[in-house]
């Protein structure tokens, strides 16, 4: 039997799976397929998360719980966002709703000012379950892009029994070791970094003795995020 707990969190996300899209004129329709936009499910949303955050819960399911500016395009419009690490959602406020984006229109892209972060949506062909999901670029690139993938988990912690009492159970959302990932050619492709140097050399074909000698020579770590910069970099200059 689930716990009163996972049956919140499971009740929240099906609640965001379950969201629709819209559309209205032509000329709005490009805006309105942003977001998954039934307001009574979102409202719904809202009501579980406010549950959650009341429960016995530890943590946040966000890294920033604050909403920050970022310039939306291809809409080039400002709008106030932040990112669900846990539900991997991009949640934007429009006039006094929160609404959730649709990632399923994946010519989207969220740059935040705050930390100059931007987010863009690709496919992750080996996920077993949503496929779409949003990556912070770290590089930009014609052949190579670098992106890291940040995550939070939420987990169930039982609590041992003490002077005989059952211990009971309590909750949190942990934050995950991040990940990295490349994109190839403008895909729109997630092609996920091995954490071991020889696999990573042969995912640049034609050009892996050059890529094996700058790593030995710069003494790169593939694990490290500004070693894999300057390795990504080096490898769009070829």
């Amino acid at each position: 039997m689930k716990s009163p707990i996972k049956q919140l969190i499971t009740s929240c996300i099906f609640i965001l799976i379950c969201t629709v899209g819209f559309s209205q004129s032509a000329r709005q329709a490009a805006q309105a397929s942003m977001f998954h936009n039934d307001l009574t499910l979102q409202a719904q949303m809202q009501k579980n998360f406010a549950a959650i955050a009341k429960a016995n819960i530890e943590g946040s399911p966000y890294y920033d719980e604050q909403f920050n500016s970022a310039n939306i395009t291809p809409l080039n419009k400002v709008y106030f966002v932040r990112y669900n690490a846990a539900l991997d959602d991009m949640e934007v406020i429009q006039s006094s709703d929160t609404l959730i984006m649709n990632k399923s229109n994946k010519n989207y892209i969220i740059k935040q000012n705050k930390g100059d972060i931007t987010y863009k949506i690709l496919e992750y062909a080996d996920s077993k379950k949503d496929k779409l999901g949003y990556y912070v670029q770290l590089t930009e690139g014609t052949n190579v892009a670098l992106y890291r993938k940040d995550r939070k988990k939420f987990v169930e912690v039982k609590k041992a029994a003490y002077n005989g009492n059952l211990g009971g159970t309590s909750a949190k959302f942990k934050k995950q070791k991040s990940e990295f990932y490349v994109e190839l050619n403008g895909s729109g492709n997630a092609v996920k970094l091995p954490r071991k140097k020889k696999s990573v050399i042969k995912l640049f074909t034609g050009n892996e003795d050059a890529v094996k000698k700058f790593i030995k020579e710069n003494k790169i770590k593939v694990t490290k995020e500004k070693h894999l910069v300057k390795l990504i970099n080096y490898v769009n200059s070829l």
